[in-house]
């Protein structure tokens, strides 16, 4: 199982189209085979930046989301939206478990 945390800086005068561009991107990756959970969040010591949690079953499966549509067009938009790449880190987790 594949953690992925990306932290996005996303332009300020840009909040609407990158939380609506952001939801369509989550909603659709929720559908890709392997996706166990998929969510933008906005961060709430810094409203103008985003953090994605993704949870994968294995690499195959988040190796396959990057060739999606969805996941292209995200890509396509994001150079209007923010302002520096995001930091993306991915965790391989043995197991997990709801407390």
């Amino acid at each position: 199982m594949l953690v992925v945390i990306a932290q996005i800086p996303g332009k300020p005068d840009k909040r609407d189209e990158i939380a609506a561009v952001l939801s369509q991107a989550a909603a659709a990756s929720r559908s890709d085979a392997g996706c166990l959970t998929y969510t933008f969040n906005r961060d709430l010591e810094n409203e103008d930046s985003y953090v994605s949690v993704e949870v994968w079953e294995d690499q195959a499966s988040l190796d396959a989301h990057f060739g999606q549509p969805h996941l292209v067009e995200l890509m396509t938009k994001a150079p209007d939206l923010v302002t520096g790449p995001a930091v993306i880190t991915v965790y391989d987790a043995a197991s997990s478990r709801v407390l």
